[in-house]
């Protein structure tokens, strides 16, 4: 069956000559590209490509082009899209650019989920991914997704929105971060590696990209999902309708965030100490500087801990933090664990006596979810958290963690607190599964978002 095929929806049955005669067109402009690019898997792929998705009353068939890097490795997509979605019966094609060197190809994950992967590292991957978005455009004209998403894109997002009206189809926008806000804020550092003129492009660029995407894409969209519910405040104040928006925050799988399955860690450099932990990115902007600095305060105190840096870290910046905590002498209290498989980096979650999360509360993270809150409290440890809008309405709804502000002395003395009772600690630690599996579990947001998803599909058939 061709990915082309008459669809069985008698309302898409008008025009289907036309599309045909597109159809045609484009397989003629693009044979020549795909008689060229013999490396290309594409060409082999094609029966895989005309493979139509089975279809059933139950099946969902979503179209999603996202921001994200190929292969994906964000939670709210592997997660909540990949796992959750795709068991409840989505069929999910996703439209993404490949991370790193490579073709452009389709990539099927399995029958329910695939991807086309756009090359970028020659004109012939360029050439190869153009195609398969010509591919998609029709397969959407034609009808054969219920729902057209564009995932944190801005200018590219107004053709997915265009074909999803011509297709009679609902439009979804997802916003998991102020992308266009990120750009501009990098164009303005300094201390950003960037030449001249790649500024004054990130600059023009936000400046068409956010009348694109606030003026046009947000208000013709069916709907709109945010990562919190003051990014849901922030797009009312830019004139989307409040009944339009669904905040969507990040959470964790439970069944792989559980601390009866997860063995802690046997390391045995933690052996007799306060184990004290971040896991995240190490950047300066995520001022890792603080609780660095409160580490040294604590041993000064006479607190025997050290202090797990879990994650990948680049060597500036782990030199730099080496370099602070030389200053304040526990350089050899300062562990870096470098990038664990999941269930390895959940043993030292599991080990850890307090887990810290420092999130600057600016502009752009204030109105984020951290992650990492989320998924201490799921893994069942106290934590010690800076105060950010999400921090704070965590903690204080789940009563697993103590809110200070971002500060050495602010973390020092919160952690002590802690330290000095630890039964008050534990106490915290157990709140914090049943919370976030009544609240932050993807099985649970899967089921909200599905409900979204539901009630736009049938106003459309």
């Amino acid at each position: 069956m061709s990915l082309f095929a008459q669809k069985d929806h008698s309302e898409h049955d008008a025009g289907e000559g036309r599309l045909a005669k597109l159809e045609m067109a484009f397989r003629l402009v693009t044979r020549r590209v795909a008689h060229t690019a013999v490396s290309s898997p594409i060409p082999r792929l094609r029966d895989e490509l005309g493979r139509d998705f089975p279809r059933s009353a139950s099946n969902t068939r979503l179209f999603c082009s996202a921001k994200d890097r190929y292969p994906a490795f964000r939670v709210d997509v592997t997660e909540l899209f990949s796992r959750w979605l795709v068991a409840a019966g989505y069929r999910i094609d996703w439209l993404m650019v490949r991370g790193g060197a490579g073709p452009s190809d389709i990539v099927i994950a399995s029958p329910r989920e695939r991807t086309f992967v756009l090359g970028t590292e020659s004109l012939r991957a360029r050439l190869a991914g153009l195609r398969l978005i010509g591919i998609a455009a029709v397969a959407i004209l034609r009808g054969k997704y219920d729902i057209v998403q564009a995932r944190d894109r801005s200018l590219s997002s107004v053709l997915f929105l265009v074909l999803a009206k011509l297709a009679g189809r609902p439009f979804v926008y997802w916003m998991s971060f102020p992308m266009l806000e990120g750009t501009l804020e990098r164009a303005r550092d300094p201390r950003e590696a960037i030449p001249a003129w790649r500024r004054l492009a990130m600059r023009a660029y936000v400046t068409v990209g956010r009348f694109v995407l606030y003026r046009i894409v947000l208000q013709a969209a069916d709907h709109v999902f945010a990562q919190s519910a003051r990014m849901k405040t922030a797009l009312i104040q830019r004139g989307v309708a409040a009944e339009r928006i669904t905040p969507v925050p990040m959470a964790v799988s439970c069944d792989r965030f559980n601390p009866v399955t997860i063995a802690p860690t046997d390391d045995r450099r933690l052996d007799g100490r306060h184990v004290l932990l971040y896991m995240g990115m190490t950047v300066p902007g995520r001022r890792i500087d603080v609780i660095v600095r409160a580490l040294g305060a604590l041993v000064q105190k006479g607190h025997d801990a050290v202090l797990v840096l879990l994650g990948e870290t680049r060597p500036t910046d782990r030199g730099t933090l080496l370099d602070i905590a030389r200053e304040e002498a526990v350089a050899d209290r300062l562990i870096f664990t470098g990038h664990l498989p999941l269930a390895q980096a959940l043993g030292y979650v599991r080990r850890a006596d307090i887990c810290l999360s420092p999130c600057p509360p600016s502009p752009l993270l204030a109105v984020g979810t951290p992650t990492k809150l989320v998924e201490y409290l799921a893994m069942g440890r106290p934590v010690v958290a800076n105060d950010h809008p999400d921090q704070r309405e965590v903690l204080e709804a789940s009563g697993a963690g103590l809110i200070t502000d971002l500060s050495s002395e602010g973390f020092t003395d919160a952690i002590a607190t802690l330290l000095s009772d630890r039964g008050a600690a534990e106490a915290m630690a157990m709140r914090g599964p049943p919370w976030i599996a009544a609240h932050r579990s993807y099985a649970k947001l899967a089921e909200e978002v599905s409900s979204v998803y539901s009630e736009l599909v049938q106003v459309v058939r």
